[in-house]
């Protein structure tokens, strides 16, 4: 057949055909209706029918090849533009094929990838774990996987997750491996890792253990911890909720029970504290802390800490009785305190002011059966001795109150007791510099400390002499220093004395100040004051 032959259409070139074969037997003397004219036709007309058969097997192949085709395209782009990477992997090993997202995960472009091993972009100590899984891909049926830490191109590593599966086709066996960046997920693991071993840490260092309550079906959890807390083994405890109220001290068991059913109910936050017994016998102090968590409308329940406040608590009630003590020692001291002025007062009014006003009634007896000139003597021994209770009073009052130190300030009420105190046989100086206005309270203490420091200067060390000196720099500063007879322990002596230094000492530390005494024995006594007031 000529090439022209080749462009005319189907059904003409069956016609040619047909014609050129009629033509052939009538030259061979053959007519239309002889047994080899029919057979001819008959074959003919068959080899019409087959070829028709192949063109139309033939149009499907090419539906099917076409098919095919555009599956092919649509698998070579998932393959190529697939969000995780896909590599496949002969029995050695050797990267046969790999896509986009595959080679990016290495930073490397797939022809450089091509025909290069796997293994040799596996970080090293990971190697192992990698032939462990290759091995089960083609010894096992089904899917396979592992974590391990791969190369990138610079050689940073990232972390993967590898999924495999292999396929035998045409007698060669290749595996399909998926290659997964897990790196944000596996260092949120490490981090987590890490966060619980510090929470472990703390809970640890701070006696606190963790726990749960199942609100629908009451059930309760405790950590290896908090089973310790209560003085019990994971097997001691079935989970149940009477059982935990009966761990409780009897005494806390109802409030306990009460906030936990409320709080239940209500699904409120809770804190609780109680004591408990453990099997031992030891008393035990419980902080109980619970949320409410919430995983769906089903399950809902509390989750909180338990912490052992056992030795918080007993040094909370021990110094709680320390300080009810230390009140009752205050009050006892206030009360004394009192009681000694009372009694101070009492004596002074017994011994001068009540003799004197004796005296004088007797005198004004003795003035009934008197004379004029024995009635002039008796007035003016009356006269004298309400002179004499006029100043004991005044004096006695500038001891328990001076009036002068709110009239006059501090420098004139130290001069008025110098003047006071001062006789034939004790000489008292005063000097004072920078002092002229103070807050009445700070006055009334420095003038309390210099008044004590006197006494004792007189009572205690028998002084002859006493030098005051008061001034205001940074600090208030006073000393006090007198020739008594001293002492060679002043921390003893302020015991052995009573309350004085012990009151010096106090009015001291209301301002943050110092006390710092110098004695020398048979050579008298000083005492230097510091007041930090600003």
């Amino acid at each position: 057949m000529n090439p022209i032959d080749d462009r005319l259409p189907k059904r003409e070139l069956f016609d040619e055909l047909r014609e050129k074969a009629e033509s052939i037997l009538h030259s061979r003397g053959l007519g239309n209706n002889t047994p080899e004219a029919v057979e001819a036709q008959k074959l003919f007309h068959e080899l019409q029918i087959h070829h028709l058969e192949l063109e139309m097997q033939n149009d499907e192949l090419n539906i099917v090849a076409t098919e095919l085709e555009i599956q092919r395209a649509k698998f070579s782009s998932l393959f190529d533009l697939a969000p995780i990477g896909y590599a496949v992997v002969n029995t050695k090993g050797v990267i046969q094929d790999i896509n986009q997202t595959g080679s990016k995960l290495f930073g490397l472009s797939k022809h450089i990838l091509l025909k290069k091993p796997l293994p040799g972009f596996i970080y090293a100590d990971d190697v192992t774990a990698f032939y462990n899984f290759f091995r089960k891909l083609f010894s096992e049926t089904g899917e396979h996987s592992c974590q391990l830490r791969m190369f990138k191109l610079g050689q940073s590593i990232f972390y993967a997750q590898l999924n495999g599966i292999c396929i035998m086709k045409a007698g060669k066996d290749n595996c399909y491996i998926t290659i997964t960046d897990i790196t944000e997920k596996k260092i949120a693991e490490l981090e987590l890792k890490r966060a619980k071993h510090r929470l472990d840490v703390a809970l640890s260092a701070s006696l606190t253990g963790t726990w749960e309550i199942n609100m629908t079906s009451g059930e309760i959890y405790l950590d290896d911890f908090a089973h310790s807390i209560f003085g019990l083994k994971a097997a001691d405890f079935d989970g149940k909720y009477p059982s935990f109220l009966s761990l409780i001290d009897e005494s806390d068991r109802g409030n306990v029970d009460s906030i936990l059913r409320v709080a239940m109910v209500r699904e409120n936050d809770f804190n609780v504290g109680f004591s408990v017994r453990t099997p031992g016998g030891k008393l035990r102090y419980i902080d109980a802390r619970g949320q409410v968590i919430y995983d769906g409308d089903v399950n809902r329940r509390f989750t909180g800490t338990i912490t052992d406040i056992t030795e918080k608590k007993l040094l909370e009630l021990e110094t709680l009785r320390l300080k009810e003590g230390r009140q009752q020692e205050i009050r006892a001291a206030s009360l004394q305190a009192e009681e000694n002025a009372r009694r101070s007062i009492s004596e002074s009014l017994h011994d001068s002011v009540g003799q004197i006003l004796y005296a004088m009634k007797l005198d004004l007896q003795q003035m009934k059966n008197r004379d004029d000139e024995g009635y002039d003597k008796y007035y003016k021994q009356v006269n004298q001795l309400l002179d004499q209770s006029i100043q004991d009073i005044r004096n006695l009052s500038f001891e328990l109150a001076p009036s002068i130190l709110k009239d006059f300030g501090l420098k004139a009420t130290l001069e008025e007791m110098a003047r006071r105190l001062s006789s034939d046989t004790l000489s008292i100086k005063v000097s004072v510099a920078g002092l002229g206005e103070l807050e009445l309270n700070l006055a009334t203490n420095i003038y309390r400390i210099i008044q004590e420091l006197v006494n004792n200067s007189i009572k205690h060390g028998h002084a002859t002499q006493v030098d005051i000196e008061a001034k205001r720099a940074d600090e208030i500063c006073v000393k006090v220093t007198d020739n008594g007879k001293g002492f060679t322990r002043w921390k003893k002596a302020a015991v052995g004395e009573g309350t004085g230094l012990s009151s010096v000492r106090n009015r001291v530390e209301l301002y943050k100040g110092s006390v710092d005494i110098k004695s020398v024995r048979n050579k008298g006594t000083t005492v230097f004051i510091h007041l930090k007031h600003y």
